[in-house]
């Protein structure tokens, strides 16, 4: 789809839905047209220091971290076939989910193999219902997070696990495009799942403080 189109479309979802929200998910920019959007996220993932060090000193711990991540939600993960991890940058939590045995892929604005192809989290190129496991910790960078949302219950099977770390009541970086004060209208966004896990978390290798985990319903 035309990058212009796309934002013309993906503008509907936020007036339509994001406004509704103010004080509670409240949306940080504005670009002329949605190939601003993708060349500021870029900026961040392309960042040579960055990349180096990810790529690096911060493989081990990042993979580590994700490991945790996934094996407090054991009761979750355990089970499932065919994962993906929406902005997944170098791979890390791509890697830790194939170390446990789990089928998994993941997206990004710009691809690291063998981890992460190139993929928009706006506009998924995947089947409908094709995984059961959804792994993000990029909803802050989300120019439209209803779209996102909608995208993640297109690609899912029912019954599929949908994990969602959010920053929630701290100030973003510069990259964030939204800032959630309210994990409860995240959860709205979404129209055909159950929250199992709403909770607090101090995952040891970034900000990210709140977790929510969710089923998609039948």
């Amino acid at each position: 789809m035309h990058k212009h189109r796309l934002f013309e479309i993906l503008n509907k979802f936020k007036k339509n839905k994001l406004n509704k929200f103010s004080g509670s998910l409240v949306s940080l920019n504005k670009y002329k047209d949605y190939n601003d959007y993708v060349n500021h996220q870029k900026e961040k993932t392309l960042d040579p220091e960055r990349i180096k060090k990810l790529l690096g000193e911060d493989w081990d711990i990042k993979v580590e971290g994700f490991k945790k991540i996934f094996k407090r939600n054991i009761k979750y993960v355990s089970g499932k076939k065919n994962a993906i991890c929406l902005g997944s940058r170098t791979g890390q939590e791509v890697k830790a989910l194939i170390d446990m045995g789990v089928t998994a892929v993941g997206i990004d604005l710009v691809p690291f193999p063998p981890y992460t192809i190139e993929g928009d989290i706006h506009d998924i190129k995947y089947a409908d219902q094709e995984f059961d496991l959804v792994f993000t910790n990029i909803f802050d960078h989300s120019l439209y997070p209803d779209k996102l949302c909608s995208e993640i219950e297109r690609i899912t099977k029912p019954n599929a696990i949908i994990i969602l770390n959010l920053i929630v009541g701290i100030k973003p970086d510069n990259y964030a495009e939204n800032t959630v004060n309210n994990p409860q209208k995240v959860t709205e966004l979404f129209k055909k799942v159950k929250i199992k896990e709403s909770k607090e978390i101090n995952n040891i290798f970034d900000s990210l403080n709140w977790e929510l985990v969710l089923e998609k319903l039948k």
